[in-house]
Parts: C-alpha cells; sequence; structure tokens
C-alpha cells in the first residue's frame, strides 16, 4: 500500500494514542504511521525518523553480488547473521538495502532483485517490514516524548492482574514446554497487550447514490452520470445531501427530525461533492459497504472529472482498495465476507454477503424498498434510502457495544496487522503476519516456502487420501437407528491443544537434533523436538491457555465493570476466531509457513486421541455411537463415567473435553456426518442442514421447518414411528402440488445475490446470471441485487419470476430438488422418496433400520 501523504514535520510531543495503520509514502520514499489519539478523536501521522529502508536477504556472498553495486537504488550489501530455525544454528546472509521498495519486489523484468536472484523475505509489504523491525503493535498505545516513540501502558485494574498470576501459576499447563518460563513469558506479554482498554473509535459511514441508466450499472472508473445523493451517519452525526436533477418531485420528508437534508441545484455536484469531502475529512475512521469496489472509487474519479483539485481530495486509490491520506478506511462487505467472521465470530447467522441479508441477521433491520424503480423516486425517496444504507453500515459496527469495531481492534493487536488490513484479509494473513513478526523479534530468518517444500518431499506417511495431501480427521461409523439421552462430548480447541502440548511447529516437526528422534508421532514416521519450543506451539498454545483459562471466567467475573466484562468477551471471541482457523490454515498449502509433516502430525496426533478416548470409555462401560474429527456421541452414560472419561483425556493427552449437547433423541444414518438430533428443549440439529440456505425456494423452506417441527416434539419410539408417517404424509401432499403446479410462483423462487456485474460472466454463465440477463431488458441489474428466478421447462431453464408464467414451470426439476435438500432428514430415517411418492421402490429395501 503506497499512499501519498500530506506530511508536515512530526510532533514533538503526542500523548497516549493507539497505532491503527501504517502505510509507505512514495514521495518521502518513508514509512507513516496512523495513531488514533482517543482524548480528541483525531488521526496522528509520523513519518519514519530512524532513515529505516527496504531491504531482503540473499545466500550469496555479497562478492558474489558485485553486479548489483552499480545500480543507484542500491544502497549497500553486508554480512548478517540470522537464525535458520530449521538447522537450529547461525547462518550468514548478505543483507541488501535499497532506496525504494519498488527495487526489491512489484514490477516485471529486471528492476525487482527477486527477479533477478533467489531472495529470502522480499514479498513482505514494506509497511510491515517496518512493524515488525520496530516492535511496532497495531492496537498498543504509544507517546511521543522529544521526538521518540515510546511504548504506554494504560492501567489495568488490580483484580484482572490477579487473574493472571493465578492462571500463571496454577493453571499454566507448561509441562508439556522445553522452556516453561519462555511459555509463561509470552502468555504474560499477551495478556498485557489484550488488557489493554479498547478506546470508543469515532467513525462516519458514507454511502452514495449515482443517476440510474437503464440496462447498465455505472462504472466507477468512468464515473460518466452524477452522483445524485451521499448519506452520512457518523459518532453523532447524521446527513444527507440531495442533487436536484430535472423533473423529479421533491415528495415527502419521512426521514427523522435528527437527519438535516440538504438539496443541491443540478449544476451544484461538484460543490455538493467538496462538501462531502470535507465531512469526510473530519472523521478519523470511514467505514463503508463495498466501498473499495463502487463508493469510494466513483467519488474519487467524479471529482477529478468535475476538476476537484487533488489535495482538495481525501481519497487515495490503491490496486483493488481505497483509502483515505490521512485516515483510515474499513469497507464492511470484505470484513462480513470473510468466513472467520461469519462462522466463528457472527455464529453464520447470514448466508449471503449482500447489506441487505448480513443487516437482517445482525441487526434486524432492512434496506428500503420502495418497490418502485431508482429514476422515479422522489427526492426525499432517494435521500432516505440513501440515509439508510449509511445508518445499517453504521450499525454494523456499533450493535452490541460497538462489537466488531472492537473484534477488528483485538485481532490487530493479535495479528500485527493495520487495522484497514485485518478487515479486508482472511485469517492466514493474520497468522501468516503473527509469524513473521515473532521470526524478526527472535532474529530468525523467514523460509520461503520451497525450502520447507524440500524438506518434507519423501518423508510422508503411506496412510494418504486420495487427493489430500495427508489424513484428517478421525470419522468412527455411525452405529445406525435412533437412539435416545445422546450426550456429545466435544474436545475443546482439539488440534490447537494438541499443537500446544506435542510442540508441533515447522522448525520441531523433524528437528535436526539426532537426540529427537526418539520422540515419535503416533501413526507417522516423524518426531518432535525436546530441546526448544516449537514458534507455532508457543503462539497457539498461549492464546489457546488464555481463551480457556482467563478470557472465559473473566468475561463472567461478576466483581469487573460491565465495560470490562465486555472486553474480555470481545477478547474471548477473537481468540476463538484465530483458533479455530490456525490449524486450518496451517494444513493449508497457500500458507507461506505450510509445512506437511507438522499438519499430518496435528491430524495423527488427534485421531489416536480420540481412538484412545472410545478404549477408555468403553473400559468405563459407555457406549460410544459415533465419532466425528473432535466429538463423541455417547449413549446415555452417568454423570460418573463423564467424569472420568474427561479426567483421562486430561491426563492422557493434555486436551480438555467438555459437554457440548444432550439430545433427547439422535438418528443416526449409515451415512457419515449425517446425522439428526433433538435436544432437550426441542431444538432439531440436522448436519449439514441444506434447507436453511438463503437460495432454496421459500415452499421447501417452509416444509423443511414443518418436518422439524414434527420431529421436535418425538418423545419415544412410539412416538417416532408416528412420526415417520406424518412426515412421509406431508412430503407426499407437498410433492403432489409441485407436480400439479398448484404452488404460487413466488414460493418457486431461488434467490440469489450477483457478486459482480452480468456483463462481467463471460466463461461460465450460472443459472442466477442468465436469469439476470433476461431481466436487464426490462431493468436495471446491477452488482449486489437479488436475482429471484424459477426453473423453467424451455431454454434457458430458468426465468426472472417476474417474467414467469405457471405453466412455463418444469416440475420435475423442482420434485429433484426438494428430494436432495430433504434428503438428510428422509436418509436419517430410512424413509424412500419414491416410496412416499407412490412410485414402485428401486432398491426392494424396504426394513426400517432400527427394527
Amino acid at each position: 500500500m503506497q499512499v501519498k501523504v500530506a506530511q508536515s514535520e512530526n510532533p514533538d510531543r503526542m500523548p497516549a494514542s493507539m497505532l491503527v495503520s501504517a502505510t509507505y509514502d512514495n514521495i518521502t520514499k518513508s514509512a507513516v504511521l496512523k495513531f488514533y489519539e482517543p482524548k480528541s478523536q483525531k488521526i496522528i501521522l509520523w513519518k519514519d525518523e530512524t532513515n529505516h529502508k527496504p531491504y531482503c536477504y540473499s545466500r550469496l556472498a555479497p562478492e558474489e553480488l558485485d553486479f548489483l553495486q552499480e545500480r543507484d537504488d542500491i544502497l549497500s550489501i553486508e554480512t548478517v547473521k540470522r537464525h535458520d530455525l530449521m538447522k537450529d544454528e547461525q547462518i550468514d546472509m548478505s543483507k541488501i538495502v535499497v532506496a525504494d521498495p519498488l527495487a526489491i519486489g512489484g514490477t516485471t523484468g529486471d528492476k525487482s532483485i527477486r527477479n533477478i536472484i533467489e531472495t529470502w523475505e522480499s514479498d513482505i509489504k514494506y509497511y510491515e517490514n517496518y512493524l515488525y523491525d520496530r516492535s511496532l503493535i497495531v492496537g498498543k498505545y504509544y507517546e511521543v516524548i522529544g521526538g521518540k516513540i515510546k511504548p504506554h501502558d494504560l492501567e489495568i485494574s488490580d483484580e484482572v492482574k490477579i487473574a493472571l498470576k493465578s492462571l500463571l501459576w496454577d493453571k499454566v499447563d507448561s509441562k508439556s514446554m522445553v522452556d516453561a518460563n519462555e511459555f509463561k513469558e509470552f502468555i504474560s506479554e499477551w495478556a498485557d497487550l489484550l488488557n489493554q482498554p479498547i478506546p470508543n473509535i469515532k467513525r462516519l459511514s458514507i454511502d452514495i447514490e449515482v443517476e440510474a441508466e437503464i440496462g447498465r450499472i455505472p462504472d466507477p472508473k468512468l464515473a460518466e452520470k452524477k452522483v445524485t445523493a451521499v448519506g452520512f451517519k457518523g459518532t453523532d452525526f447524521d446527513q444527507i445531501f440531495v442533487l436536484r436533477t430535472e423533473g423529479t418531485e421533491e415528495g415527502k420528508n419521512e426521514l427523522d427530525s435528527n437527519v438535516k437534508v440538504v438539496f443541491y441545484d443540478q449544476d451544484k455536484e461538484k460543490e455538493m461533492i467538496l462538501d462531502a469531502f470535507k465531512i469526510i475529512q473530519d472523521f478519523p475512521f470511514l467505514i463503508t459497504y463495498n466501498g473499495d469496489e463502487f463508493d469510494l472509487p466513483y467519488l474519487y474519479n467524479r471529482a477529478e472529472k468535475l476538476g476537484i483539485k487533488n489535495e482538495d481530495n481525501p481519497l487515495y486509490m490503491m490496486r483493488d482498495s481505497a483509502t483515505l491520506k490521512h485516515g483510515v478506511h474499513l469497507d464492511l462487505y470484505r470484513t462480513l465476507s470473510n468466513r472467520s467472521f461469519q462462522i466463528y465470530a457472527f455464529s453464520q447467522k447470514y448466508t449471503d454477503f449482500s447489506l441487505n441479508s448480513v443487516s437482517k441477521a445482525l441487526l434486524g433491520k432492512e434496506k428500503i424498498d420502495y418497490g418502485i424503480d431508482f429514476d422515479v423516486m422522489t427526492l426525499y425517496q432517494t435521500a432516505n434510502y440513501c440515509y439508510n444504507d449509511s445508518l445499517l453500515t453504521y450499525e454494523l459496527t456499533s450493535f452490541n457495544n460497538d462489537l466488531l469495531m472492537n473484534l477488528l481492534v483485538i485481532i490487530a493487536r493479535i495479528g500485527r496487522m493495520p487495522i484497514d488490513d485485518i478487515a479486508r484479509m482472511g485469517v492466514s494473513q493474520w497468522i501468516r503476519s503473527l509469524m513473521y513478526y515473532e521470526h524478526r523479534q527472535r532474529n530468525a530468518l523467514i523460509p520461503k516456502r520451497e525450502e520447507l517444500q524440500r524438506r518434507s518431499e519423501g518423508v510422508m506417511s503411506d496412510a494418504v487420501i486420495k487427493d489430500k495431501k495427508y489424513r484428517g480427521g478421525l470419522v468412527v461409523e455411525p452405529k445406525e437407528g435412533i437412539h435416545f439421552n445422546v450426550v456429545v462430548m466435544d474436545f475443546a480447541s482439539l488440534y490447537p491443544s494438541i499443537i500446544k502440548v506435542r510442540n508441533l511447529s515447522y522448525e520441531t516437526v523433524r528437528c535436526s537434533h539426532d537426540e529427537c528422534k526418539k520422540n515419535t508421532i503416533p501413526q507417522t514416521n516423524h518426531w518432535t523436538c525436546s530441546k526448544v519450543n516449537g514458534m507455532t506451539a508457543l503462539i497457539i498454545g498461549s492464546l489457546r491457555d488464555l481463551r480457556v483459562n482467563y478470557y472465559k471466567s473473566l468475561s463472567k467475573k461478576e466483581t469487573l465493570t460491565e465495560q470490562q466484562r465486555q472486553q474480555y468477551t470481545v477478547v474471548s471471541q477473537a481468540l476463538k476466531v484465530i483458533l479455530n482457523a490456525s490449524y486450518g490454515v496451517m494444513g493449508a498449502e497457500i500458507f507461506p509457513l505450510y509445512f506437511l509433516p507438522a499438519a499430518e502430525a496435528t491430524t495423527a496426533i488427534g485421531r489416536h486421541t480420540i481412538l484412545e478416548t472410545i478404549k477408555k470409555c468403553e473400559g468405563t462401560g459407555i457406549e460410544v455411537l459415533y465419532g466425528d474429527t473432535d466429538s463423541l456421541f455417547i449413549k446415555n452414560p452417568t454423570e460418573e463415567q463423564i467424569k472420568t472419561v474427561i479426567e483421562q483425556a486430561k491426563k492422557d493427552h493434555g486436551v480438555d473435553l467438555e459437554i457440548d449437547k444432550v439430545y433427547r433423541y439422535c438418528v443416526l444414518s449409515n451415512r457419515k456426518k449425517n446425522y439428526l438430533g433433538v435436544t432437550k428443549e426441542g431444538k432439531v440439529d440436522v448436519k449439514g442442514l441444506t434447507g436453511k440456505k438463503s437460495h432454496t425456494p421459500p415452499f421447501i423452506k417452509k416444509l423443511f421447518y414443518e418436518l422439524l417441527d414434527v420431529l421436535s416434539k418425538v418423545q419415544t419410539i412410539e412416538d417416532f414411528e408416528r412420526a415417520k408417517k406424518q412426515i412421509s404424509d406431508k412430503i407426499a401432499t407437498c410433492a403432489k402440488k409441485v407436480e400439479e403446479k398448484e404452488i404460487p410462483l413466488e414460493d418457486l423462487t431461488f434467490n440469489v445475490m450477483i457478486s459482480k456485474a452480468p456483463s462481467e460472466y463471460v466463461k461460465t454463465i450460472p443459472q442466477h446470471i442468465r436469469a439476470a440477463k433476461l431481466l436487464e431488458t426490462i431493468r436495471e441489474v446491477k452488482k449486489g441485487d437479488k436475482i429471484s428466478y424459477v426453473k423453467i421447462l424451455n431454454k434457458p431453464g430458468v426465468k426472472p419470476v417476474e417474467m414467469a408464467k405457471k405453466e412455463e414451470i418444469d416440475s420435475k426439476k423442482y420434485m429433484e430438488f426438494m428430494e436432495s435438500t430433504l434428503e438428510q432428514i428422509t436418509s436419517s430415517m430410512d424413509l424412500d422418496f419414491d416410496t412416499m411418492l407412490g412410485k414402485p421402490k428401486q432398491t426392494g429395501l424396504d426394513e426400517f433400520f432400527w427394527n
């Protein structure tokens, strides 16, 4: 990220301020830090004062690099000592220092050093390098005294400090660590950082509307159409700018009285955009929904077209995102479509990423729908529509006591990464950054992907599944049938626990010490180190212990203030997001520190742990019905039996086993990962639950929930037999309606959001895009629109619902979709679809498997 920053001299003093971002200023050729000062609620810019320069490493000696010395962008080449973690020894490297990051990489041809010779650490962004080298942590507080940056720790309550001490001396299980003190030090540093208060961040959300063009979406690069409205929702700020357009009625003001509406004459668009820029400059943080792709590039290019000077434009465009010269921009579309946030922070409450779907799921609010085309709305309707979008965007950061903003701050602290990067990038980038930071703290050379790959060649175990490099988690064959009183036991953070307890990291699995080869890993030909703590084991292990033993209990402590408890809940949630994804990242080939033997070792120990626990269960008389990666389904256990198994798992394997759910009854089919369970409260869990997917037609969704309702009432085996009959009847009735085309069109629709303009789909054209292309003949269709279509008999096989007729419906296709959606319920109950519909059964097997 390179930004032209209007930069005055660094301040001589700066009160305690939180580091929020970093960038590179290509005018002064230096790193620039962005601090948020909580009292004034302003961003303070700080230009590097240490003369830090970009660099990379080579294994060639300086004299072998003489040919580079002729270049005027090379400042120096010197020999330095670095620690090679894989060999566990100091090595000599040539450090090549340059004047400009582009001299290392980022251009084609031989201007970039990494294109000419083999280099190390040449693919790290310059501002990240700068943060790592100066041990600067985003989200931490710093002050400036006498022109120098100094860390500044804000006060933490004594009670919280005491809780940490008791964790360190009583609960931290550091026996598995080679150096227990290093582990405790790590935990202590994490807690000091994560317990720092999170300031209230002043911010502004913005949304724009642009003149409609029938059949086309305005292109932000060309920005040919006028901006007709700009909506603002800020901390104590509500405003909307509207451009009057010829022949458009003013209409009636439906906005709340606190929202200030400003109208501009139709020839005053330039003035309106300049006024919008002034407001943006008043706020340290700018929030948008898809602003990287549309709102900000459109405003930037439109301003240029209207002759607005660059110095009056606060925006700065990058290759695939937009930022502010002075402040920080967060695009929530990128944040909330990150699967780690979707799954672990927001429990998969939303399934597609449009502003409407996410707001509906998280806020219980929706976009305004006047049911008319954009170009016929009155000015006040446009104002209301646009302001409401900016309000929803703002509230996504403010609901639940600023949960999302606080999560971003905490994850930035953990990932050692600018908040705007955290908001845009996936969890593998967060963990990469954290690992790179840690390498720099110990003067260790960051290995290249190819080196790690070479180390794992020819050493893998035989047990490999088709298309997989190594075996995954254990899935125990299910015992088919209906079972009452089933307890699901869960291994809490199984893989993070294993990584810590067995000291797993790329440098410790198959380490270079001969004496460690006796520390074998079950079911593999690998061993693990007993001389040094693995970096991954230290990081993942300390974060895991903090979450399980410290933050979970702090977040429930009655004696703390509501604000403190809220912060510890957020920290616990942020740690959950990172820990749940940590093993997935370590076992993913795209991860730069991916090492196959370490990934294999983790799953092998996981399988071994579960198999041993199953043996212990059976030894204490517990019947195990099913096991899936990190959970066990056990039948009718006593409290004493559960306690024994939990204690044994901790003692033998160092892992925590806990009760996850208790099912009143559970139905297991002969297919793995396919079961149905009903809790004591009557909640029905169906593994895989397609019926809930957002694009499923409403009539199937409705039927799906009706079937779940029937199942939730079952108390005995007799009830279950009756439920099977009811379910069979309901499916048959619905199928008859489908065949006779009695279901209303709107209940047959598939609803899919389009993630780009229909014209951008060239190679493969999915069904919803075919429907969108038909729709474009009658109205404008743009990125982010929801397309509602039905399946029809003739080509192209689909039609937008507003253009379709009942007689065109392809009943056979709906029957197939209905069968595949309900299969999770019917197959676990051994109900055959054809039999329910009165057709001859193909298999000839008519036994119910629980008899």
